[in-house]
């Protein structure tokens, strides 16, 4: 480890009294604020042969200067130390902001008609954001419920500039109001967003004294066809108040920290509890981290978490030493926030923890599993993709030439969205040109069947270039790829229109569920194209037909 003798000197000056260090490298920009009881006790540890995470390693090589400030004890230190992580963000200290690949439920309010989605990039755009959330079949469910409860927009098409001409699936099977036929209202559109808000904070004893009342006024004007809409949403969001109260819990305004080293990874966990319930989770997530880091980088978490946080609970819950949970108490003691901490010995409380604890664990493996996140990531998408489609062509000898597309979002297939297509501008096989016709009557109907985010095509450069001449024509646009095959047909890479191909070697996971989605395509594809076959009778020594109705 480089360890010149400057370092060395200035490690040997450092005074033995409590206060906070800042580490420097050699353009003097701090990477590392740290506080201790003794100065030079704690800093010359980082350059001492023991055991050490390779994130504090790589940090202790990169140090060129060191400065300090002495407090009168703990408390002050830790005080100083978080003031100066919140101004330099110093990259080699743990903060809220590192947990990236997290996704949250943005809420984009300032639109003329605001749409619900998610997003794995935090932007100061002025929506609203929810999360980040760790579990993301849990978050998926959470947004499933509200578009089931609330009829809102599901497309992302600018109303303002796009005309709309029939209204799509969604409005006929009542989970869409067709703001884009304007069948209701801009203001009754942004207070069905508003309930949304609420949902999403917990806040459900206010959504229904809202249905009740719109409930009420709807009686009063004999409109019992809206009574009996606002009765059913008010019986629906009676149903999830019910499954968010956590039984035996005697908590109205509580936090509660669980965490999990797993794999040099500190995974950390806070559950809000409101009104008896939890209503929110929110995480942090720190690589190349040790045992013996962990209470060093939870109360780091912790006194950064809610400096500034405006949802302040009366009281937090973890598993840290005593005399580590008194210094937290001085610490928001000095800093004049209300908030106790306490460290559960047995009993409910401490199982509260168990049960975050718990929920990391099953967080843990459902990441592993979620490759959505991480072929979003590979192609480049700031927010995470949620719906692909993929198409294949079947054929044999020129005969029963057909087209099929299969679809996939909110984490698992939706086979009411496969669709089926019969050739009817070729008798000749012509992948491309059959593609192309594909392409050209799907987007025919985009209105009512959404575009999804991906589409995935059987086929290379030549299919591709179809695909794109359809959407040119339809005026649609999604992001395709070509699904490149290897020598045993089998998917090895994606290709772009323009050619880039992503090799997937590496990416075993995302490799895996592109095969599953191939062979999907193709098991549709085969049976429609044998299903047809299997429609060809013989008669009197000759070969008929059954010709289908268009």
């Amino acid at each position: 480890m480089y360890y010149d003798e400057h370092v060395r000197e200035i490690v040997s000056n450092i005074p033995f009294e409590p206060g906070i260090y800042m580490m420097k490298d050699e353009n003097g920009t701090i990477i590392y604020v740290g506080k201790a009881i003794s100065l030079r006790k704690r800093v010359r540890q980082y350059f001492q042969k023991n055991n050490k995470s390779p994130r504090i390693e790589k940090m202790a090589s990169l140090v060129r200067d060191i400065s300090y400030i002495v407090t009168k004890n703990e408390v002050e230190a830790l005080v100083l130390e978080c003031n100066y992580i919140k101004s330099h963000k110093p990259k080699f200290n743990v903060m809220l902001t590192d947990d990236k690949t997290y996704p949250y439920i943005k809420v984009t309010i300032k639109d003329k008609y605001p749409i619900i989605y998610v997003t794995r990039t935090k932007k100061n755009d002025k929506a609203m954001y929810f999360g980040p959330y760790t579990n993301v079949s849990a978050m998926r469910d959470v947004l499933r419920t509200i578009k089931q409860i609330f009829p809102i927009k599901r497309c992302r098409y600018n109303l303002e500039k796009k005309k709309i001409k029939s209204p799509c699936l969604y409005y006929h099977i009542g989970r869409c109001l067709a703001p884009c036929m304007n069948e209701i209202s801009l203001e009754k559109y942004h207070e069905m967003i508003e309930q949304v808000v609420l949902f999403l904070q917990g806040n459900t004893k206010k959504i229904r004294d809202i249905l009740n009342q719109n409930i009420e006024e709807c009686i009063e004007h004999l409109e019992f066809e809206k009574a009996s809409m606002y009765k059913q949403r008010l019986d629906e969001i009676e149903k999830i108040s019910e499954k968010q109260t956590v039984a035996n819990l005697n908590e109205n305004s509580t936090d509660i920290f669980g965490y999990v080293l797993s794999d040099q990874t500190l995974h950390v966990q806070i559950f809000k509890i409101r009104d008896y319930k939890v209503v929110f989770h929110d995480n942090v997530e720190i690589k190349d981290i040790i045992e013996e880091e962990i209470e060093e980088a939870l109360s780091q978490i912790i006194t950064n978490y809610y400096i500034d946080n405006k949802d302040t609970p009366k009281k937090i819950y973890l598993k840290m030493a005593e005399d580590k949970v008194n210094l937290l108490n001085e610490f928001f003691k000095e800093q004049g926030i209300k908030l106790e901490v306490f460290c559960p010995k047995k009993g409910e409380k401490l199982k509260l923890i168990t049960m975050v604890e718990n929920n990391i664990y099953i967080n843990i493996e459902d990441r592993k599993n979620n490759v959505m996140a991480d072929l979003s990531t590979l192609l480049g998408f700031k927010e995470e993709m949620n719906s692909i489609e993929c198409y294949d062509i079947s054929n044999i000898r020129n005969e029963y030439i057909v087209g099929c597309m299969i679809r996939f979002e909110d984490g698992k297939l939706n086979k009411s969205m496969y669709r089926k297509f019969r050739i009817k501008s070729t008798l000749t096989q012509d992948d491309p040109k059959c593609m192309y016709e594909v392409l050209t009557r799907r987007l025919s109907h985009a209105s009512d069947w959404p575009l999804p985010d991906m589409i995935f095509i059987d086929g290379g450069k030549t299919q591709l270039s179809k695909v794109k001449e359809a959407m040119k024509e339809a005026n649609e646009f999604t992001n395709v790829y070509g699904m490149v095959k290897n020598d045993k047909h089998r998917t090895r890479g994606l290709m772009t229109s323009d050619g880039e191909e992503y090799d997937l070697s590496e990416h075993k996971n995302i490799l895996n569920f592109l095969t599953f989605l191939q062979d999907e395509v193709h098991r549709f594809t085969i049976t429609y194209h044998r299903k047809l076959r299997d429609s060809v009778k013989l008669k009197n020594g000759k070969v008929y037909r059954n010709v289908t109705k268009k």
